[in-house]
């Protein structure tokens, strides 16, 4: 690998906080809205670019479908979990849906941040694929696990890798996702170009963490444009994003999106999680769940994040978001399936 840096020591400190499919589709209509609402659109545009003739262009951004008369039910279903959610348990909730064939959202608090934790292990995969796209023999380039790159800091999760064991690039990047492994995501970190990994966050418009990220945070409806943007095959190629999308659909975390939907929906999503503390008091919980739900012909995206007294409490609400909005999406579009 060359012109390599170390990233950010506190980068990789959010990284790690808290702690603990074959048939994708390439490139969608998913920013493609209805055209009675077509004169709204407002274009994401790739940033940073030197291009002479082109502009690519990224994502859209439309108006919440409630504001045509669409999903209204869904908002008001949604609203009234948020708001049963607060006064049982003091939980706060944030969400962003989006239905990735008209590119109609719904959002409740969907503008206000978190801190993201070990969600930032998507861009940070991102960012390694799209290194790769111009060198590809990274991806089986090997390093030696060495439990030294982890910070020891307090509520870390251990990393299920062998020490001395030699692992590549592209096998560190599977448990970085999958398991959400801290020791991978650490060995990639120390590894990474962290050009690739600042590009992302540009061509996006979105804050990058840089040397703030220990008080990094980003809301639902932001951090959703990373799945849209694999989605659609817009930033990646078609075979690395599907590729991305492929191992999201394999997390072992099945307690949020998971459990709200049918055994056997085919989800792709990443969670983070982050202790609340006083001093060094846990007080509660961050935790996020974030991804594409594989709907019949119907994916829809959905971005969920919590603050709760405890994990259990912050999951219980995710995957009771998540129940209700497949039931609007499969009452909705049940026919075509």
């Amino acid at each position: 690998m060359t012109s390599l840096r170390r990233i950010p020591h506190l980068l990789a400190l959010a990284l790690l906080i808290g702690g603990v499919a074959g048939y994708f589709l390439g490139r969608h209509t998913s920013d493609v809205v209805l055209s009675s609402i077509s004169g709204s659109l407002s274009p994401i545009l790739e940033q940073g670019t030197s291009y002479a003739f082109i502009h690519p262009l990224l994502a859209a951004r439309t108006p919440e479908a409630t504001l045509v008369g669409d999903y209204v039910s869904l908002k008001d279903s949604l609203q009234s979990l948020v708001d049963a959610a607060s006064a049982d348990s003091a939980t706060r909730a944030a969400l962003y849906f989006r239905d990735l064939n008209s590119g109609l959202w719904v959002g409740i608090n969907q503008n206000d941040t978190y801190y993201p934790a070990s969600l930032l292990k998507v861009p940070t995969m991102i960012a390694l694929y799209k290194e790769a796209e111009e060198e590809p023999g990274i991806l089986n380039e090997a390093y030696a696990y060495d439990p030294s790159v982890l910070p020891g800091t307090p509520f870390d999760a251990p990393s299920t890798l062998v020490p001395g064991r030699v692992y590549s690039t592209k096998d560190l990047i599977s448990h970085m996702i999958i398991d959400s492994d801290n020791g991978a995501t650490f060995t990639l970190l120390d590894h990474i170009n962290p050009d690739f990994l600042h590009e992302v966050y540009i061509a996006l418009g979105i804050q990058d963490p840089g040397d703030n990220s220990a008080d990094y945070q980003i809301s639902a409806r932001t951090y959703g444009l990373f799945f849209r943007i694999l989605y659609n095959a817009t930033y990646l190629s078609a075979a690395s994003s599907e590729q991305a999308l492929k191992l999201l659909s394999q997390a072992t975390f099945t307690d949020g999106l998971v459990a709200g939907v049918p055994e056997g929906t085919l989800v792709a999503h990443k969670f983070g999680e982050h202790v609340l503390t006083s001093g060094s008091t846990p007080t509660g919980i961050e935790l996020s769940d974030c991804g594409i739900v594989y709907y019949s012909s119907h994916p829809y995206l959905l971005c969920v994040m919590t603050a709760a007294k405890d994990e259990a409490t912050a999951a219980s609400t995710i995957a009771s978001i998540s129940k209700t909005t497949y039931a609007a999406v499969d009452a909705r579009y049940a026919t075509s399936k």
